[in-house]
């Protein structure tokens, strides 16, 4: 098994981020979020890695806690952006079906009396009451 990937510096934590694995909008994303908890310092220190350098704003909060808390946060930012790579299309066709004035799917239904029963293709002239 790999070593423990988060060293101490003082009251510093650091860790090695692969980019490969994570990416760098990831690593941003988690940085931005982790700014009022903690000060974030990134450097890159490799082609494919970035140092982080991490120490809590507030004295008494778990440094170690901290920068294992952001290495979970980054873990979660790769996974929604594979997420929302996987689901652009279905969010560009549900936006422009949204957006459009054309009926993708059933334009009958777009027109029809809300009062008309499609199903049986029968017109009320009011709604009913459900039965006692």
């Amino acid at each position: 098994m790999a070593s423990d990937p988060v060293s101490a510096a003082g009251h510093d934590r650091l860790a090695t981020i692969d980019l490969s694995v994570y990416g760098m909008d990831a690593v941003l994303k988690s940085a931005y979020r982790f700014t009022g908890r903690c000060f974030v310092h990134l450097q890159r220190s490799g082609e494919n890695t970035v140092e982080l350098r991490m120490r809590p704003k507030r004295i008494e909060e778990d440094p170690d806690s901290a920068v294992r808390d952001f290495l979970n946060d980054l873990l979660e930012q790769r996974l929604r952006s594979m997420v929302a790579a996987e689901t652009t299309s279905m969010r560009d066709l549900i936006m422009a079906h949204a957006l459009s004035r054309t009926a993708l799917i059933r334009p009958d239904l777009e027109t029809a009396e809300p009062t008309r029963d499609l199903q049986n293709d029968s017109t009320s002239d009011r709604v009913r009451a459900p039965a006692p």
